[in-house]
């Protein structure tokens, strides 16, 4: 390659080509669609686990499609999003080379996933009465497994054919991710041989399983002709209608994109056809089950009717509730109440004491600090939401909170807790670019990116809030006004309604993972770069910095994340109330309190501006 070769360490993700008007508003779009992808998807996820009309081989398969579709769009859309709203489009080898091996992986698995599917609805109506011993729990998990593996595996062999490919002259992808047709085109090497092994896949993870496709639903169209009944063959082809339109979707858009010869004029149309790929499909998947599929119907259906039952002539609705807290002491309750006045001052002032010294320092006026100060304004109004009315209990057990007031405090518990999840995240991010990409971060974390995630992580938590505001709202309340809790907490309220609650918890499953366990993983996977960036410095005091600016934002998200996700996502059983409200006591009094002394303790440029702010007032 001569003595002067450079080698390309990263690479630029070319993208869309529009204007900052018009990235700025597919920004917005892009970021509802997957929001709607993850919560729906979300959604049959909860709806399969939580009803058991719906734990089924056909329900089996679609849980690991739903599990599919949320992997695949959160492989590919949240670089996709970020290069909407940045002007640095870059992105280092190893996530690209990561990126291109999830891609593939999850792809194939999901080609794989949909021919077990076929194969599924072929048995279930052309050998009804085989059904049960042909799709035994045995035979579907090892289908399930085999497809995930031989997903896995194919992915491994492109990605280390991949690797072995020396990548020393252009670095733009025209693609919108790490696409690997994309990336091959970049390589200074011949790619004859990863252009057959992808052939070759192609033929086995498309052409093959399209081909028993249509065999399968051959035998299933003669069979369903030959019912007699019409009702027999019109809930047969609803069965199958929805599983036709997914393998329409999915295996369409990969034929054109992997089977057609490639050329120049093809590119840009090939990039629209993957953003349809892994942002549409995975959205349009739910709905397509949901709007089609008379069980998953069925399913909402009856979580709706059972909201409303009948409970007598003598029925009394409940107009407000009286919250149990702690119990009845007289002594202890007055030593509670001074105890948790004291927390709950400290925490007013220990937060107000952050946004006024970022408000009041130049030097605080960054990203970091940003995100720190809308961190300490959620604490704020986190702690303003429960603590008054606890520490009235405290002083009069008795006194009962309205239904307006109840409902309101659980809106606003929900939408600051949500927003704080996303705020942590969002931090997360800011210091993976900072410690991982020093030289671009200004570029990377712009006023205008910055103001962006923050405002999505507040809109994101209110739009939430509200959808379970609006399922909380409609539910009768007629047995019992006494709340078992220091606060009106969602699953406290539920336990007292005198109606089906399925559609309420399904929603509140469905919400924690969304908002808990898919933003808990990313900070994971960000710190697990951040350390991996870290012990590369060859300086102590680099090295010791570093620690010091991630330590802080690491043991907030440790407190949070840890009560909220044994709250909310944890096992239902083994968990008694008592102990999950003291959990959430925890969460909502003293999180709020220890956040400003984790930040102000453990961070020197805090640390520094409080001393050079009192050095000013003693002047003075």
């Amino acid at each position: 390659m001569g003595g002067n070769q450079t080698w390309v360490n990263d690479f630029i993700l070319v993208g869309l080509q529009l204007s900052t008007e018009m990235e700025t508003f597919f920004f917005w779009i892009f970021s509802l669609l997957y929001m709607f992808s993850l919560l729906a998807n979300g959604i049959i996820l909860a709806l399969i686990y939580l009803n058991p009309s719906l734990h089924t081989p056909m329900y089996f398969f679609l849980t690991h499609l739903a599990i599919l579709d949320i992997s695949y769009a959160s492989n590919n859309v949240p670089k996709m999003l970020v290069n909407l709203i940045t002007q640095n489009k870059n992105i280092s080898f190893v996530p690209c080379i990561t990126q291109t091996f999830l891609y593939l992986a999850f792809a194939a698995s999901e080609c794989l996933i949909l021919a077990a599917m076929s194969y599924d609805r072929f048995v279930a109506i052309c050998h009804p009465l085989h059904y049960t011993i042909i799709m035994s729990w045995k035979v579907c998990v090892a289908l399930a497994a085999t497809s995930w593996s031989c997903g896995f595996i194919l992915s491994v062999a492109h990605t280390i054919l991949l690797l072995r490919l020396p990548f020393c002259g252009p670095r733009e992808v025209n693609h919108l991710f790490c696409e690997i047709l994309a990336v091959l085109k970049l390589a200074c090497a011949d790619t004859s041989i990863n252009q057959v092994v992808i052939l070759a896949a192609c033929v086995f993870v498309l052409v093959g399983p399209l081909c028993s496709m249509l065999v399968s639903y051959t035998h299933i169209l003669r069979t369903i002709l030959k019912m007699q009944s019409r009702e027999g063959r019109r809930k047969a082809f609803s069965t199958c209608s929805s599983h036709l339109c997914v393998v329409g979707l999915f295996f369409g858009i990969a034929m054109l994109v992997y089977m057609v010869p490639d050329s120049e004029q093809r590119e840009e149309q090939e990039k629209i056809l993957s953003l349809f790929h892994s942002l549409f499909n995975p959205m349009l998947n739910p709905l397509i089950y949901s709007l089609r599929n008379a069980q998953v119907k069925e399913a909402f259906h009856r979580a709706l009717q059972k909201r409303f039952v009948d409970m007598g002539n003598n029925m009394t609705l409940i107009t407000e509730f009286i919250l149990l807290g702690f119990p009845p002491n007289p002594r202890l309750q007055m030593f509670l109440f001074t105890l948790f006045s004291l927390f709950y001052t400290f925490t007013l002032l220990g937060n107000g004491t952050i946004v006024g010294l970022i408000y009041l320092d130049s030097r605080l006026r960054t990203p970091m600090y940003f995100f720190l100060s809308h961190l300490a304004v959620v604490d704020i109004a986190y702690a303003c939401t429960t603590v008054p009315q606890m520490l009235v209990n405290l002083l009069d057990s008795a006194k009962p909170i309205s239904f307006a007031g109840c409902m309101t405090q659980t809106f606003l518990f929900l939408t600051f807790a949500i927003t704080e999840c996303l705020l942590l995240v969002v931090m997360s991010y800011d210091r993976y670019v900072a410690i991982c990409h020093p030289l671009r971060y200004t570029a990377i974390m712009s006023w205008k990116v910055c103001s962006t995630m923050a405002l999505t992580s507040w809109i994101v938590g209110i739009l939430l809030s509200l959808v379970h505001l609006v399922l909380l709202l409609p539910l009768p309340f007629c047995v019992s006004q006494k709340v078992n809790h220091f606060f009106c907490e969602i699953t406290a309220i539920l336990k007292l309604a005198c109606a089906d609650t399925y559609l309420n918890e399904t929603m509140v499953l469905a919400g924690a993972v969304s908002v808990l366990v898919g933003p808990f993983s990313s900070i994971v996977v960000s710190y697990a770069c951040i350390v991996s960036a870290i012990l590369k410095i060859q300086s102590g005091e680099g090295q010791r910095k570093a620690f010091s600016t991630c330590s802080s934002h690491l043991c907030v998200v440790g407190l949070f994340y840890g009560t909220a996700i044994v709250m909310y996502v944890g096992p239902r059983q083994g968990n008694p109330m008592e102990q999950k409200k003291y959990l959430l006591l925890f969460h909502s009094l003293f999180n709020p309190m220890l956040n400003p002394l984790i930040y102000s303790l453990r961070n020197s440029d805090v640390k520094n501006t409080l001393k050079r702010v009192l050095r000013m007032q003693r002047v003075l």
